[in-house]
């Protein structure tokens, strides 16, 4: 679903902008002379060799190292110098000159600049501070407790992280480049260089405020001045507790694990991940990309919405179904080990301003789309019904619902074969109309099915002579018969009937949820699609017209 607060959030983002400008065209320095750092060597008279300025006055650090100011005058603690002091006075006093550490005793600091930091003024290469040696001790001042530390320097170079959202990922063929590659001529004996034209994709990326469990997205986060530096994402559990605790990782499928992949044996095994490390710009120079300059300064994570990449995470779509408002709320939290970094999110860990899209409330949803027949069929496939398994179950439950000829055994013979059955006992169960005594091709159509053999109506005094498809209407195509998510799909040759949830990352296999496929309760793929339907009381939505991807083996079973 489209986010309806787009335009809200980019003009935040361009009043933080703003506000960032504003405040460093503020707080540019005025001062014209070199200021003084934390370690800066010092000169004395009578001093042996140079000192060093240590800076304890205050907390703001430019490279690393803290500002000299005013408040750095506190005696030994502050100047610090190796060996003996050679003041005159001392053999005045018939005294072997004492350690420099042990004597030193400054006036005020003179010639400071005119910058302030954090309310004590700074110094500059011209300033200069007095000492009479004297044995004395020194500790440190206190820091000065400012309402808000504020220096009137400001490097406007230091990197940043600006934002992070989410985006839909729609990819599309872009126009193809010219790219020159060296091949070897066997005729020629060497390796040539020729002109190849290499297809291209073009990138929608639309903010979204929302999501499907299972579906994909890409996780965008915008910088500066870091690129191809890598940053570390997490995805954290928003307001209440759903897929994990409040503010703890929340693990997901990272597509680029899944793009490694060689052999479709291996998708079951792909981990989710509760971090994931990105380099920015990833795409920006991605010759395959039309519009990869669209991606400059970004770094882009493609996510999976779930934690397994072959089928859906019922465990996370329970979860998300018992909670009170059917949704996990999550936000990112972005963090780089570059030493010095910007941020301009909302206070996360340590301090940083690190996170996004939890101010406010304002958190991303991820939702469970299925709907309740497929809720149901997950239930028994995560049982694990099969006719080795649940025979019992298949004949005295599924067999039982909508049958005037109700079969008497479980195995795939004679009448006995159960995905009609198995649809209907979903639907029935979930409070919407199935087909009436069906067979697999009876969910093609939208009248209720009357068999042969059997009265239409309790009235009448004998059975049908011919089947029949007459009212009430139970159901309602879909118009081109597309998979929809958890449409009733006739296949094989009007031989098998199952329920669409998902398809393959080219859109050219569909994988269905069904009984007696393969014996079982499972998700598989089966060929010849002749109708789609919902039930006549369920009114499609827009989520419904897209089916999640899923990556496996697409192997076809048999009903």
């Amino acid at each position: 679903m489209e986010n309806q607060n787009t335009s809200a959030h980019d003009q935040k983002l361009s009043e933080k902008r703003a506000e960032q400008q504003k405040k460093a065209n503020e707080d540019s320095p005025v001062e014209k002379r070199e200021m003084v750092m934390h370690g800066a060597k010092l000169k004395c008279p009578y001093a042996q060799g140079p000192g060093d300025l240590i800076v304890t006055s205050n907390e703001i650090n430019l490279q690393d190292q803290p500002f000299a100011t005013i408040g750095d005058g506190n005696n030994m603690v502050n100047l610090q110098f190796k060996g003996t002091c050679g003041h005159p006075k001392w053999p005045a006093r018939n005294m072997s000159p004492p350690p420099c550490m042990s004597v030193i005793k400054l006036s005020p600091w003179q010639n400071p600049g005119t910058t302030t930091i954090q309310e004590q003024t700074a110094l500059v290469k011209e300033s200069f501070i007095n000492c009479d040696p004297e044995f004395n001790s020194a500790a440190a001042k206190p820091i000065p407790q400012a309402e808000s530390i504020k220096s009137e320097i400001q490097n406007n170079d230091v990197p940043k992280i600006l934002d992070a959202y989410f985006v839909k990922w729609v990819s599309e063929k872009g126009t193809p480049v010219e790219k020159e590659e060296e091949v070897y001529n066997k005729k020629l004996g060497k390796k040539v260089k020729v002109k190849k034209k290499v297809d291209t994709e073009k990138i929608s990326a639309q903010k979204i405020s929302e999501r499907g469990l299972s579906y994909q997205v890409a996780l965008v986060v915008e910088t500066e001045g870091l690129t191809g530096k890598k940053i570390k994402i997490k995805v954290k559990s928003g307001k209440n507790k759903v897929l994990s605790d409040v503010n703890a990782e929340v693990s997901l499928i990272d597509l680029n694990d899944v793009e490694k992949v060689t052999d479709a044996s291996k998708y079951a095994g792909i981990k989710a991940k509760s971090e994931f490390e990105v380099a920015v710009d990833n795409l920006a120079n991605d010759s395959t990309i039309e519009n990869a300059s669209q991606f400059k300064n970004k770094a882009v994570l493609k996510l999976m919405l779930n934690q397994r990449a072959d089928d859906l995470s019922f465990n996370l779509a329970k979860l998300i179904a018992a909670s009170p408002d059917k949704e996990a709320s999550v936000y990112i939290e972005v963090t780089s080990d570059e030493p010095k970094i910007e941020y301009l999110g909302k206070e996360g860990s340590s301090s940083l301003k690190n996170t996004f899209l939890n101010e406010g409330g304002q958190y991303f949803k991820i939702k469970y789309f299925e709907q309740p027949w497929i809720v149901k069929a997950r239930e028994e496939q995560e049982l694990g019904v099969s006719e080795a398994t649940h025979c019992t179950k298949i004949v005295d439950e599924y067999h039982a619902i909508n049958r005037q000829n109700k079969p008497k055994a479980c195995a795939n013979t004679d009448n006995s074969s159960w995905c009609a059955s198995f649809v209907g006992w979903c639907l029935k169960n979930s409070g919407y109309s199935a087909q009436l005594d069906p067979g697999a091709y009876s969910y093609g159509h939208e009248n209720t099915r009357y068999r042969a053999g059997f009265k239409k109506n309790p009235t009448d005094k004998k059975g049908l002579a011919a089947e029949e498809f007459d009212d009430p209407v139970w159901g309602k195509l879909v118009a081109g018969n597309l998979p929809l998510l958890g449409s009733i799909c006739v296949l094989s040759d009007r031989h098998h009937v199952s329920m669409a949830v998902g398809k393959s990352s080219d859109g050219k296999v569909i994988y269905y949820l069904g009984g007696n496929q393969g014996n079982k309760v499972c998700v598989g793929t089966f060929g010849q699609r002749t109708s789609s339907m919902y039930p006549i009381e369920y009114t499609k939505k827009s989520e419904d017209d897209e089916l999640p991807i899923y990556y496996t083996k697409n192997e076809k079973l048999s009903y």
